[in-house]
């Protein structure tokens, strides 16, 4: 899904939150991460909580800032992540009138989004960009 991505020991894992220091892997409580100095959990949406592992900066082999985007209703929006039922939360920007069109919920200012089930998204594309 969208957002930046640690590339750790030949293993990707997304980045939930950072400092200038280190940044906390999205990651599961037992997994093996050597550099690991605190854990935790934190929530990401409504019912959702994922498990972090901070880890030193230095430590990882690099960080990779993923695009996805598809189509919905035949306009361009956002995946930004995978609920545990299976749906998929997506971003659009653009005019409010098509946001509603498509089923999502916001506004011009704060943006629109909804949940959405994987078939209904069409035309799948994913960019990455190494960061440097």
């Amino acid at each position: 899904m969208t957002g930046a991505v640690a590339e750790y020991r030949g293993r990707r894992f997304p980045i939930l939150f950072s400092s200038d220091d280190w940044v906390a892997l999205m990651a599961d409580p037992d997994a093996d991460l050597p550099d690991a100095f605190a854990r935790g959990e934190s929530r990401v949406g409504p019912d959702h909580i994922e498990s972090w592992a901070k880890v030193p900066r230095a430590a990882l082999d690099g960080v990779v800032q993923v695009r996805v985007s598809g189509t919905l209703g035949g306009h361009t929006v956002s995946l930004r992540q995978r609920l545990p039922d299976g749906r998929i939360g997506v971003e659009f920007v653009g005019p409010p009138a098509v946001a509603r069109e498509i089923g999502l919920a916001g506004d011009q200012y704060m943006g629109w989004t909804g949940l959405v089930a994987p078939d209904e998204l069409k035309d799948i594309h994913v960019e990455e960009t190494r960061r440097v």
